[in-house]
């Protein structure tokens, strides 16, 4: 697919956003692209969250990178700009100030893309893109958790999708409370929910008896494992599939 067909496609999702049968989604993370020109601009750069700050606002929270960004915000990396829930376009855009000057941000049908237009400063638009969470794959296993006094994974842990609720974790076990706590099996398979926490980054659960909170990377490429009844039993998993 070429550049220009890339474009075509986009924009026809963009222009169509009022005739979308979904409701605009704009809460969530996205991946900000690097067509904003920082030798001119104070540009959103790497990634924006965008979440609900109440019925009526919404909050943007992003890095920021370039020339007249020191001068402008006394220096600051990041910014949390708060922005009137969008009702142009069936909801789908909005014409707003944002950071000094005039801007048009349109999501588009499917709630993938958001295209932002400085009004006053073309140079200064650019293009950001969801981050979608994907839970699914194979991870290797560190060996951080302490197998002397946890029941750890270890290894290799496969995330596969069960139900439309729920996930499977596979993996084989090691540590010295693992013969009683799973009558010397090495290996489990232990039903989750689907993350919703943190945009479906994250959950806290009920994991091999103890509360677990699971924490995926932005890039999907890792997954945090912290006990939060005891820590010395954390991991973190590398994708490898």
């Amino acid at each position: 697919m070429n550049i220009i067909t890339i474009f075509l496609t986009i924009s026809a999702a963009l222009l169509t956003g009022t005739l979308s049968a979904d409701a605009p989604n704009w809460l969530g993370i996205y991946n900000v692209d690097d067509s904003c020109n920082q030798a001119e601009c104070c540009c959103l750069s790497e990634q924006t969250t965008i979440s609900k700050a109440e019925n009526s606002q919404l909050l943007v929270t992003a890095n920021v990178a370039g020339v007249p960004c020191q001068q402008q915000l006394n220096g600051s990396t990041t910014i949390s700009v708060l922005l009137p829930i969008p009702q142009d376009k069936s909801g789908f855009q909005i014409t707003t100030d944002f950071l000094g000057t005039y801007n048009r941000f349109t999501l588009s049908a499917d709630s993938q893309y958001i295209a932002h237009v400085n009004l006053q400063s073309p140079r200064c638009s650019a293009m950001a893109r969801r981050v979608v969470s994907n839970w699914l794959g194979t991870f290797n296993v560190d060996d951080s958790c302490n197998q002397v006094e946890c029941c750890c994974l270890s290894e290799q842990a496969t995330i596969s999708k069960l139900s439309d609720t729920q996930l499977l974790v596979t993996t084989r076990v090691a540590g010295e409370t693992c013969k009683a706590q799973l009558n010397g099996s090495t290996t489990i398979e232990v039903p989750i929910p689907i993350p919703q926490d943190k945009n479906g980054f994250q959950i806290t659960t009920n994991f091999l008896g103890t509360n677990n909170r699971f924490t995926l990377t932005y890039d999907n490429q890792y997954v945090a494992n912290v006990n939060l009844q005891h820590p010395i039993c954390s991991g973190m998993g590398r994708r490898s599939s």
